[in-house]
């Protein structure tokens, strides 16, 4: 039996929606899609039919990195009327963060069945309500890519948690280092697998942001451009289920980010380095041992489309719903109100005004 094949298009020629990955010369096929554009090359169901950016240079790239691929792919710098004259399955947007509400609407009124947003969903919780509101009235999927939900490793540390034999999850201790470890740039990724591991409702924070964003009490970034514009933070996160988080970033030349998952029986450190498993033999001694996840033929990037394919064709649920992705944006922007406001304590929910409903 044949199977259909999903016509796309790519809002937004940035690194992450069109960087084309190296080929190394092995017996191994395919190089891990890190970008929307090289996961529709490899996914062997989708058809990425258009691509929209405003500015010609970004087009002209796209064309020189993927003439070979797509020779007759069509090239828009006005995404309405790319959604018009295309009429995609499936859309991803992957424009800078303050821009996706109201492209991710469009896509949902214009006939699209799914969408694929870059993150953070939005920077404001009414873009993420208006977006989450308009995919729901048009029966449209929405799909935020909080990449690592995808990611192999950081499932193996949920599933060993989930099991029970090292004990209940009592802590959660989020390290990111980099010159950008910003806020709503990265720190986005970690406050989403925070809340990942986690598994309950975030209910208050309080937090500090870094020296010079006092004048930061709502998004003014540049869409992740200059790490000026956005700050890093530290911050403490309460959960339902009594989980404790904390969350540190610094703007340091050392690269990289680390989860600390405590447990009753033990603790689990997990990044994008691998995972380990730590349990405590006596205060002087410690067993460490690596827990090496499976091998899948879709992960990260790959992985969120050929979910969106899965459960487009057989329902279920999705990983990184519109709903998962605003609990991130509302904990970030109750960091924002706690500095604000002297680094006091910020309970959640956060108050904003109802959206208003979208027609048929």
């Amino acid at each position: 039996m044949t199977q259909a094949t999903y016509t796309a298009v790519i809002i937004g020629l940035t690194g992450i929606g069109a960087r084309r990955p190296e080929e190394p010369n092995l017996p191994l096929y395919g190089t891990m899609p890190r970008s929307h554009a090289a996961a529709y090359y490899r996914h062997p169901r989708t058809d990425l039919v258009a691509v929209c950016d405003i500015r010609q240079d970004a087009l002209d790239t796209f064309r020189a990195d993927w003439s070979d691929v797509w020779p007759n792919m069509r090239y828009y710098t006005d995404y309405r009327q790319m959604l018009a004259d295309m009429r995609p399955d499936i859309v991803s947007v992957a424009t800078p963060d303050h821009l996706h509400a109201d492209i991710t609407i469009a896509a949902a009124a214009g006939g699209a069945r799914a969408v694929l947003c870059e993150k953070p969903i939005a920077v404001t919780l009414a873009d993420a309500d208006r977006m989450i509101v308009a995919c729901a009235a048009h029966n449209v999927l929405l799909s935020i890519e909080h990449t690592r939900r995808w990611g192999p490793a950081f499932h193996a540390a949920r599933e060993l948690i989930r099991s029970g034999r090292i004990g209940r999850l009592r802590s959660i201790v989020t390290s990111m280092y980099s010159r950008r470890s910003m806020l709503f740039r990265n720190g986005t990724h970690m406050v989403d697998l925070t809340n990942f591991f986690a598994e309950s409702e975030p209910k208050w924070v309080f937090a500090h942001l870094e020296e010079g964003f006092d004048h930061f009490t709502e998004y003014k970034g540049d869409g992740g451009h200059d790490p000026a514009t956005d700050p890093a933070a530290t911050a403490y996160i309460h959960y339902a289920n009594g989980v404790r988080a904390f969350y540190n970033s610094l703007k340091v030349d050392m690269p990289g980010s680390q989860f600390e998952l405590i447990c009753d029986d033990g603790r689990i450190e997990v990044s994008d380095r691998g995972t380990t498993l730590i349990r405590g033999i006596s205060h002087y001694e410690w067993a460490r041992s690596e827990i090496v996840p499976g091998d899948y033929m879709f992960a990260y990037q790959s992985g969120a489309l050929a979910e969106l394919i899965h459960v487009l064709e057989n329902g279920g649920e999705l990983i990184s719903t519109g709903q998962e992705a605003r609990k991130t944006v509302e904990v970030m922007l109750a960091m924002l109100r706690s500095h604000e406001l002297g680094n006091v304590r910020v309970d959640l929910p956060l108050s904003v005004p109802a959206p208003q409903p979208i027609g048929g």
